[in-house]
């Protein structure tokens, strides 16, 4: 039989139950990454897989279902990079603290469709279903735990952690978004320094809340130091 003549129906990919769920997944998040946002429909999904039309129905009610989906399994893998990154830095409490921003930019940088449907809102979302807070918990967990481990030491001060949490992540995101919309230092040359890294930006968002801080002028000379020390001098 002549491939070239086989209906179009014939030439359809087959898939296993589990098997298309995950190819329906996998696929969508290609989609999310290439065209910066959840700007798709499950029909265009179905055609990317070559499955019949009505495919996705059978594992998702919609495709606010599909992108709720996602939206849980990009939570658990920035558990699993935080995990990761605190089996690195070992039992001081700072260390650990610092780990987390580290791990928050690596997975926002390897994961840019996750990234950014997790913490983007969609017109289309029920956030009772979606439940962000719930798929949130565990990296949040690990991170208040990060917090009150530098307090138990006495290297931050006391005061809720939630709210030092939420204080601490602004900068760490705020990175984050910069980066994987493709921004990076401004300048050529020598003004590459010009934008801090994850280093910098872990160390100075943590520094108003340490209990023995270096001085403004110890941070002026590891952070701020003139690339040119002629601009010094003048």
């Amino acid at each position: 039989m002549n491939k070239q003549a086989a209906p179009k129906a014939a030439r359809k990919k087959s898939y296993h139950h589990k098997d298309l769920r995950n190819a329906l997944l996998e696929t969508a998040l290609t989609l999310i990454d290439q065209r910066d946002g959840p700007h798709f429909s499950l029909r265009e999904l179905e055609r990317a897989l070559g499955v019949s039309h009505a495919s996705a129905y059978r594992h998702f009610a919609d495709k606010a279902a599909l992108l709720d989906a996602l939206t849980a399994e990009g939570f658990a893998r920035l558990a699993a990079c935080q995990d990761e990154e605190l089996k690195k830095a070992g039992d001081d409490p700072m260390d650990r603290l610092e780990a987390l921003g580290v791990a928050y930019i690596h997975f926002a940088l390897n994961n840019k469709g996750f990234f950014s449907l997790m913490f983007t809102e969609r017109d289309d979302e029920n956030l009772e279903r979606s439940n962000r807070t719930h798929h949130n918990q565990q990296a949040l967990t690990t991170l208040l735990g990060c917090i009150i481990a530098c307090q138990d030491a006495g290297i931050v001060t006391a005061g809720d952690p939630k709210r030092i949490a939420g204080y601490v992540i602004l900068a760490t995101h705020g990175l984050a978004v910069y980066r994987t919309q493709g921004h990076h230092p401004l300048g050529s040359g020598n003004d590459d320094a010009f934008f801090p890294d994850i280093d910098a930006v872990n160390e100075l968002t943590i520094a108003p809340l340490l209990i023995n801080r270096p001085s403004a002028a110890e941070y002026s000379a590891r952070w701020f130091a003139p690339i040119d020390p002629a601009r010094s001098e003048s």
